[in-house]
């Protein structure tokens, strides 16, 4: 995979999980790219910088890069056991979210308001793109993610670590604005089209909308995560913003 855009790769040097294979960048980059290798101290030779012009980073990539682009190994994902011994308050689970895009916005999202992990099903998690991690902005390198095999196994197992899960749905009775969001929560969210499926939702010990215009109601999923991020993330009054 190819990542490309300064902070996107900026972040992946910094992360001592990540295996770089090779790096191309304008000479104008290195000592940002320098910078950021020295706090992630990696085993094996030192890393090496392919100075190009930009004519060929732009046949590197069809997208803005903003003077670099690597060539990646992608991330592990994990199940939800990498939240033991972690303190997660937060976490996000995804419903048939597949577009990088949306992911890579959810992604950064989560790293803002301290999200403990983002969960996937095994079916529905889109493969690391190069465009995810631009969109992420970072926090492709730092927010883990969590991928199950069953939603409905998943949000049982996420109850009994403590989690109340809580759907985001239109058309529901309860505002988001009206509920006691503190403690420990599961923020459930599904696809633009389809929403929640049927049992996503009987899974969900809340069920809330989110109060707008009746003239034009329609958010997208990553408007939407942030808005409901905001509402969990200050719900503690050591949190507030």
């Amino acid at each position: 995979m190819r990542l490309y855009g300064i902070h996107a790769c900026l972040a992946a040097l910094a992360n001592p999980r990540r295996t770089i294979e090779m790096i191309w960048c304008s000479r104008s980059v290195v000592e940002q790219l320098d910078d950021a290798a020295r706090r992630a101290p990696r085993s094996g030779p030192p890393l090496k910088y392919n100075i190009v012009d930009k004519q060929m980073l732009d046949a590197l990539v069809d997208a803005p890069h903003q003077g670099v682009v690597m060539q990646v190994q992608a991330l592990p994902v994990a199940g939800l056991e990498s939240l033991d011994g972690v303190d997660c308050r937060i976490v996000v689970v995804l419903d048939q979210v597949t577009d990088p895009q949306n992911i890579g916005g959810i992604l950064r999202l989560c790293r803002v308001f301290c999200v403990g992990a983002l969960v996937m099903t095994r079916a529905h998690a889109p493969k690391e793109t190069g465009a995810m991690a631009k969109v992420a902005s970072g926090a492709l390198e730092v927010v883990p993610r969590c991928v199950v095999p069953n939603l409905a196994e998943c949000l049982r197992e996420l109850k009994a670590r403590g989690f109340w899960c809580v759907g985001l749905a239109e058309g529901e009775a309860q505002s988001i604005k009206d509920v006691d969001l503190r403690g420990k929560i599961a923020l459930v969210m599904g696809s633009e089209g389809a929403g929640l499926r049927k049992l996503t939702k009987s899974m969900c010990d809340l069920r809330v909308y989110i109060p707008t215009s009746p003239e034009f109601s329609t958010l997208n999923v990553t408007m939407a995560a942030g808005i409901s991020l905001y509402e969990v993330y200050c719900a503690e009054g050591k949190r507030s913003l």
